[in-house]
């Protein structure tokens, strides 16, 4: 986190672990590259696609610029309850999570 840039601003992050660890303990986590590459398009290349496929599917069936605007702009909200969705089915989803990797001495600060 403090690669990031979170520093100071402590953020929580669900990981999956078989250590025993206590809330604050630092630890370094890692995520499937999978995973984060799918995760990574659906959220910031799906968005794009719908919102210029939408658009221009209303221009090619020869609706006005205001027309064009709003379809773009539902194609785009469209996606967001999409990926929210999905976000919440597949939250709980072991599968999905970040694990730990392994447990940090105290006082010490890995950055990678």
């Amino acid at each position: 986190m403090e690669k990031l840039g979170v520093g100071s601003r402590r953020g929580h992050v669900r990981a999956l672990t078989d250590l025993q660890l206590d809330v604050g303990d630092s630890v370094a986590i890692g995520v499937r590259e999978e995973l984060l590459l799918r995760g990574s398009l659906l959220v910031y290349l799906l968005p794009l696609l719908s919102l210029f496929l939408c658009a221009l599917l209303v221009q090619a069936l020869g609706g006005s610029e205001p027309h064009i605007i709003m379809a773009s702009l539902g194609g785009l909200l469209c996606s967001w309850l999409y990926i929210r969705w999905r976000s919440r089915r597949t939250a709980d989803d072991p599968a999905l999570q970040p694990v730990v990797l392994r447990a940090l001495l105290a006082g010490t600060s890995s950055v990678y």
